[in-house]
């Protein structure tokens, strides 16, 4: 302080500051202000190269969207007839079977124009069948060009699928005579319990417990017998539409094309790459001033050409 007062130097300025003080202070600036500034540059780097392309970004986009749904238009039309019915799995293998679609493609007249392989080919292709999991429906699904065609064709496969549905000859001769002797057990069982049941009248309560035994176990022979009969009548009689939930409907609208979807897939897929266009052509725009990368692009034109 003594020396300050009796020989004031620069340094004892209050606003003095040493050269290498000086020196170190901008640098710790410039370090911290550098990052945010480079940030800021490519921030307004992206918003130029948007605002410069804006239209290209915006109609290009509209333009595709626009003829991917006069596309969609053009397209030819498919429509679904639905059908459900309560059957198992064997009965949607048996719908794509040859049994089933070769008579339905003779009634259609497809075998006019192709040969039996070829036409059964295309009906299958055409038919989908599923059973579902939990209500172990099963779902008929056929697309056809029109809705009658498609209407059409379900109702002729399940009329098939009925048809073939019932047992054969030899089938049929072994369940009919299953059926007669599940029906004269019946009688049999009925007819002992009417008797046994006159006894239990008589007797009164003598014996009581063991006629009433007795009577209750032909009882139960006679409900399964009733149950084999009506499980024998059903596989006799096939499918019928008294298993049909819902009958082939007449659809009203297509199923495909999905117009609206194809044309905001397209106008989304046009913006991606026009985005990515614009982008990519002013990297290559701002390497071009770049020495270093001028050169590493010739590179890459010059192996490109080459190949």
């Amino acid at each position: 302080r003594n020396s300050c007062e009796n020989a004031p130097h620069l340094q004892c300025h209050p606003y003095y500051k040493s050269p290498r003080a000086s020196m170190e202070q901008p640098l710790q600036v410039n370090e911290t202000i550098q990052p945010v500034q480079q940030e800021e540059i490519d921030l307004l780097d992206i918003l130029v190269t948007l605002a410069e392309n804006i239209k290209l970004l915006i109609l290009g986009p509209l333009f595709v969207g626009i003829c991917a749904l006069g596309i969609a238009y053009i397209v030819p039309q498919t429509f679904e007839s639905i059908a459900v019915l309560k059957a198992e799995q064997a009965t949607a293998s048996l719908m794509t079977t040859a049994a089933v679609l070769n008579p339905v493609a003779a009634e259609l007249g497809l075998t006019q124009e192709d040969s039996p392989e070829e036409a059964r080919r295309r009906l299958r292709e055409q038919i989908k069948v599923a059973v579902g999991r939990n209500d172990k429906l099963l779902t008929l699904t056929v697309s056809a060009p029109t809705p009658h065609q498609a209407q059409i064709v379900a109702d002729a496969v399940l009329r098939q699928t009925y048809q073939q549905s019932r047992p054969k000859a030899s089938e049929l001769a072994r369940l009919e005579v299953q059926l007669k002797g599940a029906e004269a057990r019946i009688k049999n069982a009925e007819d002992a319990a009417g008797a046994l049941l006159k006894r239990m009248e008589l007797s009164g309560a003598g014996g009581g417990a063991e006629l009433a035994r007795g009577y209750g176990e032909l009882l139960t022979v006679a409900d399964a017998a009733q149950k084999q009969v009506a499980e024998l009548q059903a596989l006799i009689e096939g499918l019928t539409d008294a298993q049909l939930v819902q009958a082939p409907t007449l659809p009203q609208k297509a199923s495909k094309p999905k117009k609206g979807l194809i044309a905001i897939g397209a106008t989304l897929a046009a913006g991606l790459a026009l985005m990515l266009f614009v982008f990519v052509r002013q990297a290559v725009r701002g390497a071009a001033k770049d020495a270093d990368a001028a050169s590493k692009l010739a590179r890459i034109r010059r192996a490109l050409a080459l190949r």
